[in-house]
This record gives C-alpha cells, sequence and structure tokens, in this order.
C-alpha cells in the first residue's frame, strides 16, 4: 500500500475532514509572555472581550476568581480543619497557594488571548508548590 503523502498546509491527502480550522481555533505555543503583554494589566484590556460576549464575560470573571483562590482555600482548609495548625509558616503556604492560582489563572486568560506563555505557568506552579511544601514540613 502506498504512503500517503502530506500537504504542507493541510491534512494527509484523502483523508475525510470534519471541520476547516480557524486561525481562531489554533492552541498557542508561547514559552514566555509576548511582548507588550504589560497592556494584559490595564483596565480596558478585555473590553474587545467583554463587548462581544456581555453574558459570557461574566461566566470569565467568575471562572478567573475560582481558579485564583481555590489553590489558596484548598490549603486554607486542609491546614485549618485537618491539621488544626497555628503557625506562622502558614503564611508562606497562603502565598504559595496564592500563586498557584496565579498560575491557573493563566490557563482562563487564554480564552480572552492574554496568554502569559507556558513558562509563566510552570514557574507559579513550582514556586506555589515549593512554598506550600516547606510550609507544610515546618508546621
Amino acid at each position: 500500500m502506498a504512503k500517503k503523502r502530506r500537504n504542507r498546509n493541510g491534512p494527509p491527502k484523502g483523508a475525510v475532514v470534519l471541520y476547516k480550522e480557524s486561525p481562531q481555533s489554533k492552541w498557542i505555543h508561547q514559552w514566555w509572555p509576548p511582548k507588550g503583554s504589560a497592556a494584559f494589566f490595564s483596565m480596558g484590556s478585555d473590553a474587545d472581550f467583554k463587548r462581544a460576549h456581555p453574558i459570557g464575560y461574566g461566566f470569565l470573571v467568575a471562572l478567573g476568581i475560582t481558579a485564583l483562590l481555590t489553590p489558596f482555600l484548598a490549603y486554607a482548609l486542609y491546614t485549618g480543619i485537618a491539621l488544626s495548625a497555628a503557625s506562622g509558616w502558614l503564611i508562606l503556604g497562603w502565598v504559595g497557594a496564592f500563586i498557584i492560582g496565579i498560575g491557573l489563572f493563566n490557563f482562563v486568560a487564554l480564552i480572552i488571548k492574554q496568554y502569559l506563555g507556558h513558562g509563566v505557568s510552570i514557574l507559579c506552579f513550582l514556586i506555589g508548590g515549593i512554598l506550600v511544601a516547606v510550609s507544610l514540613h515546618l508546621l
């Protein structure tokens, strides 16, 4: 059987195409923040998305707050209820859990094309995880 040739701009010849990929559906492969990413932190940076999706924007805000605060709340509940800990090292864990939340929030920002890159998420997970681990070890 002959090997199917692949077009440079599409699927292999003879393949069944179920949908045509649009430029908006392509996954973003970037490791570090793009140039001009400081504008993502301005008040009007997501105005276009908010105007185009007024109801979806509310869900996006709720999802972002959830992603940001869930690791912090999970750590606080675990150390407060399960461990009944009362130590100054809790603050280190709170900071670490919040940094993990920043990494999760970066994935939510991908929806409105304000993704800061894989490196930012990985660094947030590593730094936050180390802080939480040190905090739990020293409790």
